[in-house]
């Protein structure tokens, strides 16, 4: 335990948002919509110390120039007394402010593993792992002839790679969705994991009967059938197929909590960092090892959110003591991304074993490239 005279003293002297854009080279469609661009929003704290944390938080931004006495001349060892000032009480219409939160506060945990010479997962508690299992995401729609045939091509590819599991894009209506699954299912073969994701495309009615079709697929999870919000959709669904629910990437930690963790709403969640901050992932990680529920980092973000997510990953306890209890994974994803890994120095890559090193340099342990960050920057803001 560190004592007060032991802290190094640091303070906060600006937070500048560099809110990321850039175009796609191949448009990417999922349920609700089509991709152009992909977007980020990094967040960069300076201190007098000459350090500077950073972390990925999302999309919003502008709220934190409201209140700067909140973060501008305090200690970045205050990091969970700021998450607790500073947090979204819960709800959609708090997203924006808990994004850019959550990229704040991994900022802060940065610095504090900067200062201290300790990578942030040893900062987090126990490390039960230095390399995590990834899974791929990809499987989006493309401006394909014949869907089916065209996912089923990638998907091999991707196993190729050395994936051990997959997540594709689903939400389509029935038919289609039970026709791509039945084709990459054959592509992979039954060696490989696979899972789908409907970003909310179904009511509970229709993913009720579309989960019965799904069952003999073998998949490792569904996630999103219903809205993020409908709770007794989730309920009912629960208790309609086999297949392991998922959900969470659009809530904050207060809400996951209370809405899926204490009432075991699904069998896996599935936590965004951009939202629930560092300080959050960590309150996450015990509430669901107690309530026996998975826990599955998702990840959509640039490489400074990945390393963010790698240090969580190495910390969540398994899920059982058991030889073949079910790996600890986070989300890979490898859409197009102009700036994801441009941003930053470190490559954040799998291995021949089919796992990815956590960075064990101080903080995120990793170095991020301004050059990078100024040529995709579409907006500054600055907080002092």
């Amino acid at each position: 335990m560190l004592h007060s005279e032991s802290i190094p003293r640091i303070r906060i002297t600006e937070v500048r948002v560099h809110q990321l854009t850039g175009r796609l080279k191949e448009r990417f469609g999922w349920s609700q919509n089509w991709t152009h661009e992909r977007h980020a929003t990094l967040v960069e704290v300076v201190t007098d110390a000459g350090l500077t944390g950073w972390g990925d938080g999302g999309y919003g931004g502008d709220w934190l120039a409201e209140n700067p006495e909140l973060v501008i001349g305090r200690s970045p060892f205050e990091v969970e007394a700021i998450h607790e000032e500073l947090r979204a009480p819960g709800g959609f219409q708090q997203r924006p402010r808990a994004q850019t939160h959550g990229g704040l506060d991994i900022a802060l945990w940065d610095l504090v593993g900067q200062a201290l010479g300790l990578p942030v997962s040893a900062l987090l508690g126990r490390r039960y792992r230095d390399r995590v299992q990834p899974y791929c995401t990809a499987l989006y729609r493309k401006d394909w002839t014949d869907l089916a045939a065209g996912l089923a091509e990638e998907a091999k590819s991707w196993k190729a790679a050395g994936f051990r599991a997959i997540k594709m894009k689903t939400g389509y209506g029935p038919e289609v969705d039970v026709e791509i699954v039945f084709a990459v299912r054959n592509a992979l073969g039954a060696e490989t994991g696979l899972a789908i994701d409907s970003n909310c495309a179904y009511d509970a009615g229709t993913a009720a009967m579309i989960g019965k079709r799904l069952e003999p697929f073998d998949l490792l999870w569904w996630e999103e059938p219903v809205l993020a919000s409908d709770y007794e959709g989730y309920r009912r669904l629960r208790n309609s197929f086999s297949i392991p629910l998922a959900a969470g990437e659009y809530l904050p930690a207060d809400l996951l909590a209370e809405q899926f963790v204490q009432s075991r709403l699904v069998d896996i969640l599935q936590p965004d960092i951009e939202t629930t901050g560092m300080t959050g992932a960590r309150r996450l990680t015990w509430l669901t090892w107690l309530n026996h529920m998975r826990l599955i980092p998702h990840n959509w973000g640039s490489a400074v959110r990945t390393a963010a997510e790698l240090h969580w990953a190495a910390t969540i306890p398994p899920i059982a003591e058991g030889l073949y209890s079910p790996p600890v994974m986070f989300e890979f994803d490898l859409t197009e991304n102009p700036f994801r890994e441009a941003v930053v120095r470190e490559k954040l890559e799998m291995g021949p074993d089919g796992l990815i090193p956590v960075p064990d340099g101080p903080g995120l342990g990793i170095h991020v490239v301004r050059e990078a960050v100024e040529e995709f920057r579409k907006n500054l803001i600055v907080i002092c």
